[in-house]
C-alpha cells in the first residue's frame, strides 16, 4: 500500500468485507519510513474458498508476512474485524517467539457476548434515557410505533449479547462483489465465534470520535480482561471516517504510535 526506505514493514488487515482500496488511503497518509503492505483475506480470488475461523485467517496471514519478513519484528494493524484477526496474529506469533512490538486496533471490538454485563447495562441505560426523551415529544401513535420499533432492536441486542429470547437477523454480507461479500459474511461469523486469549504485548486502540448508541464508550471496560498492556488513543470522525476524512488524522495517530513503538 505505501512503499517505504527502511525499517521493519507494517502489516494491515481490512475490515470485514477484505476491501484493500478500503484502507489504501489510511496507509498512504502514515509518515513512517517503513513500507505499509496490506493482507489479503483468502476467498477474494476466484476459486478461493475463506477461511472458516479467526486462527484459520491467523495462519493465511502469518504466511503471507512471512514470505515478506521471514522474521519479526512484526508490526500489525487491523480494522474493523479485522482488529480480531490482527490480534489472533499477535497471539500465535507470539506463541512462536517471533517479537510482536505493537498492535493497532483501529475501533475493534469482540462479541458482545464477551462484554462485561456493566457495559451493556451503560448501553441500556443510556438508550433508555434517549427512548424517554423522544417518546415524550410524539403523540400516543407514534409513541406506541415507537416503543414496538425500540422493544425489538432491545431483543434484538440482547440475542447478539448471548440472552437469545429471540433469534437474531441473520447477517447482510456487504461488498461491491460475490467474493467480498464471501468473505464478508465468513468473517463476521468467526468473528462472532471468536473469544480472545489473554494477550500481555503492547496494543493500541483507536477509538473515532463519534461512538454509536450501541457500542461502548470505553473501550477498556471490553478489553480489558483481554488484554494488559493497553492504550487508548482518540481521533477525530466516525468508524468508517477514519478511512477517507478522517484518514490523515487517523493516519497520524497510528504513525506516532509506530514511531513510540519502535524507540
Amino acid at each position: 500500500l505505501k512503499p517505504g526506505s527502511g525499517g521493519p514493514p507494517v502489516f494491515m488487515l481490512p475490515g470485514a468485507a477484505g476491501s484493500i482500496l478500503q484502507i489504501a488511503p489510511l496507509a498512504s497518509a502514515m509518515t513512517i519510513p517503513a513500507p505499509v503492505y496490506a493482507i489479503k483475506p483468502r476467498g477474494m480470488e476466484r476459486g478461493e474458498t475463506p477461511c472458516e475461523d479467526l486462527a484459520e485467517m491467523a495462519r493465511h496471514a502469518i504466511g503471507v508476512m512471512r514470505r515478506v519478513r521471514p522474521a519479526g519484528p512484526y508490526f500489525l494493524i487491523g480494522y474493523s474485524a479485522g482488529g480480531l484477526v490482527a490480534l489472533e496474529v499477535a497471539r500465535q506469533l507470539a506463541a512462536a517467539g517471533a517479537a510482536v512490538p505493537l498492535v493497532v486496533l483501529l475501533d475493534t471490538y469482540p462479541s458482545r457476548e464477551t462484554w462485561p454485563l456493566s457495559c451493556h447495562l451503560e448501553i441500556l441505560a443510556r438508550q433508555s434515557l434517549r427512548a424517554l426523551g423522544a417518546i415524550g415529544r410524539m403523540d400516543w401513535r407514534q409513541a406506541s410505533d415507537d416503543v414496538v420499533r425500540r422493544l425489538r432492536s432491545l431483543l434484538h441486542y440482547l440475542a447478539a449479547s448471548g440472552l437469545r429470547l429471540v433469534t437474531p437477523p441473520p447477517v447482510a454480507a456487504e461488498g461491491s462483489d460475490a467474493a467480498s461479500r464471501r468473505v464478508h459474511l465468513a468473517t463476521c461469523t468467526a468473528g462472532e465465534a471468536y473469544r480472545p486469549s489473554r494477550y500481555t504485548g503492547k496494543v493500541v486502540f483507536i477509538q473515532p470520535a463519534f461512538v454509536p448508541n450501541l457500542e461502548p464508550r470505553m473501550p477498556r471496560r471490553v478489553w480489558g480482561r483481554f488484554l494488559s498492556d493497553l492504550v487508548i488513543r482518540r481521533v477525530p470522525g466516525s468508524h468508517l471516517g477514519m478511512l477517507d476524512e478522517g484518514a490523515v488524522a487517523a493516519a497520524a495517530e497510528i504513525s506516532r504510535c509506530l514511531d513510540e513503538a519502535r524507540g
